[in-house]
């Protein structure tokens, strides 16, 4: 009698179909651990250390940190960097800080900055004044032959008085001379002309060296004018400079220009129109040595009026020569500027070094027959 089996009350099998064994899970390795969690570590670390330099930077130059007075680094050509942290990606594995120079904030450019001062000096339109001037009451010209002032550096200016002569005399002054290429551009001219030379500034930190190119300069000395965006330039002078920050001022212009008697404002509308903060001045410099010369760039000023009260030759411009810069309209002015020399004896004009101006100086030979060109230390001795 065949044997019968019984069924099996066992679950059926869950194994698939055919030969498919089930897959066993393979444990990660220790050493695959391992990678993994230097890899997060150095992933935190460099996203800490990141975060920790912007912070660190927006804190040094935010302007609640910054101490008042103090400017960003300076670098070589007069450019402004500001350094910020950041990861270097090329470094394969490894974490390197680096410093990257940030561009500077918008600023004046030179050209900006003197852009600013020709268009004061062009608001400036008001007649030359020729009032103050009497006939027979000029001192006579000096027999001595030298062309400069003979005083030593620093000593008080002597009474100074036009030079007379059978010809009619007349300064030409060139402001806002920071460059070689300017003086270069002068001394090519066939007659003498007066450089005004800028003050280290923006346009050129060693422009006091320019007066070992040249005899006759004077210096051109940046005061407070109606424009905020002018009134930026380093060394300006403000009314509201306090009379030990205006006699550092003057000392320091004193030591970077030795020899140099003659100074006169570039821009200065509301410097030169504030009679308590131009008196300052006008005695500062008169103690210096230096003579005043008011650029005239605003009908309001309160040279005349300090120059008298110290009994002082009231010197000033009687011409702008290139307010509008056209060599007809330049030619123009120096015809007015020839006129009022004749009338009076002597003038002066004063112009800026653009090529249309040193144009029409070139061709302006028939205009200046009648006068006797002359430095600034020859008309005034």
């Amino acid at each position: 009698m065949p044997e019968i089996r019984k069924k099996s009350t066992r679950p059926p099998s869950k194994r698939p179909p055919g030969n498919q064994k089930r897959r066993r899970r393979k444990k990660s390795s220790p050493k695959k651990r391992g990678h993994i969690l230097r890899y997060i570590n150095r992933l935190i670390v460099a996203i800490v250390l990141v975060a920790s330099g912007y912070l660190i930077g927006a804190k040094t130059h935010s302007p609640s940190t910054r101490k008042e007075g103090t400017s960003p680094q300076k670098v070589s050509n007069k450019k402004y960097i500001c350094k910020s942290t950041e990861l270097n990606k090329s470094s394969k594995g490894k974490i390197v800080l680096t410093s990257k120079p940030e561009p500077p904030k918008k600023s004046l450019l030179p050209m900006e900055i003197l852009q600013h001062g020709f268009e004061e000096d062009a608001r400036s339109e008001d007649i030359p004044d020729i009032s103050w001037y009497v006939p027979g009451q000029m001192d006579r010209e000096k027999s001595s032959s030298n062309s400069s002032v003979s005083q030593s550096p620093g000593s008080p200016p002597p009474p100074v008085s036009p030079a007379r002569g059978k010809r009619p005399k007349l300064a030409i002054i060139i402001d806002d001379i920071s460059h070689k290429y300017q003086i270069d551009a002068i001394k090519v001219l066939p007659y003498h002309i007066t450089p005004s030379i800028f003050p280290p500034s923006e346009l050129s930190a060693t422009s006091n060296q320019l007066t070992q190119y040249i005899k006759h300069y004077m210096v051109h000395l940046p005061m407070e004018s109606g424009s905020t965006a002018m009134n930026r330039m380093n060394g300006m002078l403000f009314v509201r400079s306090d009379k030990d920050k205006v006699r550092m001022r003057v000392d320091e212009i004193r030591r970077l220009f030795p020899h140099a008697h003659f100074i006169n404002n570039h821009t200065g509308s509301v410097y030169t129109a504030n009679y308590k903060a131009m008196k300052r001045l006008y005695s500062l410099l008169r103690k210096k040595g230096f003579v005043f010369i008011d650029s005239r760039t605003s009908d309001k000023s309160m040279v005349r009026k300090i120059a008298h009260e110290y009994h002082d030759r009231y010197i000033a411009r009687d011409v702008f020569l290139d307010n509008v810069q056209e060599e007809s309209l330049i030619l123009n002015q120096l015809k007015e500027a020839v006129r009022i020399a004749k009338k009076r004896g002597f003038a002066i004009a004063i112009g800026h070094p653009h090529k249309v101006t040193m144009r029409a100086l070139r061709h302006a030979g028939k205009i200046l027959q009648g006068v006797q060109t002359v430095y600034i230390d020859e008309l005034y001795r």
